[in-house]
């Protein structure tokens, strides 16, 4: 009796073996036979993803139509207060400069991607189409014409001379700059106005920053004499820090400007659909009196 037992309790488990090692291979065949598209995956944010290398790009699509079947519309720019700036509060992106760009962006029915860099590097991440469009505060001049194309000015400015209050009696013309230390803009124009006025034999110890800023804080310090830049954001600077430094005036008294530009959106050459929605929205704006209002909130008055 006990070795039927055995022999019984043997079977019994070799039963039990086979069972679950058959179980085992059904487990296994289905997981090989599964195909991997039918598996749940995590969703991912794509939002600052560039597209795989190996996805394939419509080549028919223009430009415009590209940005509108993303989403995305990626615009460059560098900080320059009150057009860019980053609010230290919500520490968002904020300025005259944004609102337009977000204003274009919800007219082309898109998000914006942001791509802060240096201003001297603004038209060559253009050039290489790493952004779709710039907007800094940027002069429409002609040199950088001949890189990129410019909207339609969506605002007037100009050159200016800054100096210290106490200073500006010594300083009567572009001759009495003469060894004297000018603060600029790198990549800006009147880093470029600077190097003509040297070219032209007036040797001006030119001291470069990577922000307006900066050179205007040096200039209250007294580490350079002058600095040449944008009349509306000298204006805003001096009304917000209730600062003392001197524009340069005429003798009507009327502002002095080296040279008067508007600002403008620049795009990559090939971009002409874009361009041509951005002019029709910038005049839409002016009709409106959108600009205007922008104008006021960021311009004459300091940003809170």
């Amino acid at each position: 009796m006990r070795s039927n037992y055995n022999f019984t309790r043997i079977m019994v488990n070799k039963r039990i073996l086979l069972s679950l090692f058959a179980a085992g291979v059904c487990m296994l065949s289905l997981l090989s036979c599964s195909s991997p598209q039918s598996l749940p995956s995590q969703p991912e944010d794509n939002r600052n993803k560039s597209p795989s290398p190996d996805l394939k790009v419509d080549e028919t699509l223009t430009d415009l139509e590209r940005i509108k079947a993303s989403g995305l519309l990626v615009v460059g720019t560098a900080i320059t207060k009150p057009f860019e700036y980053y609010d230290p509060e919500t520490k968002e992106l904020n300025g005259f400069d944004v609102e337009i760009a977000n204003h274009i962006a919800d007219q082309l029915g898109v998000r914006i991607k942001w791509v802060e860099m240096p201003f001297a590097n603004l038209l060559p991440a253009l050039e290489e189409q790493k952004v779709d469009m710039t907007i800094a505060a940027m002069y429409i001049t002609e040199e950088r014409e001949a890189q990129v194309d410019f909207s339609r000015p969506y605002i007037k400015t100009g050159l200016v001379m800054v100096s210290q209050a106490d200073s500006a009696d010594q300083i009567q013309s572009i001759q009495d700059l003469a060894g004297r230390s000018v603060g600029v803009k790198i990549g800006a124009t009147g880093e470029t106005f600077a190097k003509e006025l040297i070219a032209q034999g007036i040797p001006l110890n030119l001291v470069e920053y990577q922000n307006t800023l900066d050179s205007l804080l040096d200039l209250e310090v007294g580490r350079v004499d002058v600095v040449f830049n944008d009349y509306l954001n000298t204006l805003i600077y001096i009304n917000e820090y209730k600062s003392d430094l001197h524009i340069f005036s005429d003798l009507k008294g009327g502002i002095n400007f080296l040279s008067q530009v508007g600002l403008g959106i620049a795009v990559h050459p090939s971009n002409q659909d874009l361009l041509n929605e951005i002019n029709r929205i910038l005049s839409d704006m002016e009709e409106t009196g959108f600009t205007d209002r922008l104008y006021k909130t960021w311009l004459l008055a300091p940003p809170s």
